[in-house]
Order: C-alpha cells, then sequence, then structure tokens
C-alpha cells in the first residue's frame, strides 16, 4: 500500500489534493543524472545537453531550493516566493508550480505534504563554485599546486542570478559575491607566484570590475604589474585609482598601496 506522506503530481487533470502518491525512492536517477541547473549568470536548466524552457515561478522555485540547502518546509518556501499573498494564496500557487514543474520533470523536485526537496542527483553550478572558492580560501599557503591545476579565473567569473532582485535572494546574492572576489583575488596572487601573470591580470580586473572601489583588488593588480615588470602599467594604474577615488568618495588610496609602488621605484 503507497505510503500516503508521499505526493507526486504526475496525470493530466489530477487534482492536487487527490493526486497519486510515490516514495522519494522511485526517483529516476538516469534522468535527474543529466540534469544541470546554472545559477550563475543567468538561470538555465539544462536536460539531456538541452536547455530547456522554465516559466519564472518555476525558476524560483528551483531557485530557493538551492538557498535554501536543497531542502524546505513549503511553508517556509510559500512565503519566500509570494510574501505579499495570503497564506493560503501563496500555498496555492505553490501547488501549482509543483504541479506543472513535475509534470515536465518528474524527478527534479521531490515532495511530501510537508517538505520539497531537490532531486539528489541534480548538478548545479553555484554549490560546486562555491565549494571550489572556500577550498581555494581554506588551503594553507604551499599546499594550492592540486588546487591551482583544476581552476580558472573563469570559475569564478559570473554573479549568481544578476538579473533578478527578489528579496528572498539579495542575502544570498550578497554572500556569493564577496566568496567569489575573495577567491579572485587569492586566485591572483596564487598565478603571480607560477608566473602566469596574464591570468592573474585578469582575475584582478574580473574583481575591479564587480567593485571599482574595492582597495585590495587595486592592490592586487598592481602586484601582477609590478611582477610582470611593467612598471608603467602600475603606476597608471594607480593615479586612475587615485582619481576615482577622490570624485567618487574624496579619499585618498591607502597609504600602504603607495608605498609599494615608491618602493619598487627606488
Amino acid at each position: 500500500m503507497t505510503d500516503p506522506t508521499w505526493l507526486r503530481d504526475s496525470t493530466r487533470g489530477t487534482d492536487l489534493k487527490t493526486a497519486r502518491v510515490v516514495p522519494f525512492t522511485v526517483a529516476k536517477p538516469a534522468m535527474t543524472a543529466q540534469c544541470e541547473l546554472n545559477l550563475l549568470g543567468d538561470f538555465r536548466l539544462v536536460v539531456h545537453g538541452e536547455r530547456v524552457t522554465v516559466g519564472p515561478s518555476a525558476q524560483r522555485l528551483l531557485a530557493v531550493l538551492v538557498c535554501l540547502g536543497r531542502q524546505a518546509a513549503r511553508t517556509t518556501i510559500a512565503h519566500a516566493l509570494w510574501p505579499d499573498s495570503p497564506t493560503a494564496r501563496a500555498h496555492a500557487n505553490l501547488r501549482t508550480t509543483l504541479y506543472r514543474l513535475q509534470r515536465a520533470w518528474p524527478d527534479l523536485v521531490l515532495s511530501t505534504k510537508t517538505d520539497l526537496r531537490l532531486s539528489p542527483t541534480l548538478r548545479v553550478d553555484v554549490e560546486s563554485t562555491r565549494a571550489m572558492a572556500i577550498s581555494l580560501l581554506n588551503t594553507p599557503p604551499g599546499e594550492e599546486s592540486a588546487l591551482l591545476d583544476r581552476l580558472q579565473w573563469t570559475n569564478f567569473a559570473e554573479d549568481m542570478l544578476a538579473g533578478w532582485d527578489d528579496e528572498w535572494l539579495a542575502d544570498h546574492q550578497l554572500s556569493y559575491r564577496r566568496l567569489r572576489l575573495d577567491a579572485l583575488e587569492r586566485l591572483s596572487a596564487l598565478l603571480v607566484c607560477r608566473e602566469m601573470h596574464g591570468a592573474a591580470i585578469q582575475a584582478a580586473l574580473a574583481v575591479i570590475q564587480a567593485d571599482s572601489l574595492r582597495d585590495s583588488a587595486h592592490e592586487a593588480l598592481i602586484r601582477v604589474y609590478l611582477a610582470q615588470g611593467n612598471r608603467h602599467d602600475a603606476m597608471s594604474h594607480y593615479r586612475d585609482y587615485r582619481l576615482i577615488l577622490r570624485d567618487e568618495l574624496g579619499l585618498e588610496p591607502p597609504e600602504a598601496l603607495g608605498r609599494l609602488l615608491w618602493q619598487e621605484a627606488a
């Protein structure tokens, strides 16, 4: 006899309250193993190597599950996605969104009466990139060689769902951005040690592009130029940055940054 606590909507016209119920254990790994959810840059769901069309509500359902650690209570999700709706309407919206999503991809989101969770075989780009960034930042000096062999600055080139401005997403976007920029700066320094100056410059520039007033990013770029032997580029960038700081904030660059240049010029 089927356990009534597990819910799977599977047939056209089925009433959500009486839909056929199936336990999580019947999910089809062969299908979801070839699904990738990309949240860096734009939203993309790739199934069997091809990008598929996903409606706005379903996109947000998948994204919020990622942000909440792949599993969350229906109530939490409904209130996050429809904060201005009454509770009953928010839950009805969630049921409709879930029903449509499960009809198209039955095993992408698994559900109970109280919770939803992503299939454990679904690959999510922001999860793997976050793990790489944390490994990069936590690896002790001198032990980064193996990690660098499988990293490129382009791994950290994009923000999370940059075009979205949903309230529930803002803290997750900011947290990921800070982690991304810290990882790029560390990567730039490590690439200098390997004398891969071109890639180191691109990593530092990616941080500056994301945050033009970040002192540490400008210092990272100047250090690359100096390591490369391009003192003119280093001085030129310092002068440009000083003008930006004066115009935008009425401040001067950190004294340590100036000393770095004068010591090199001496």
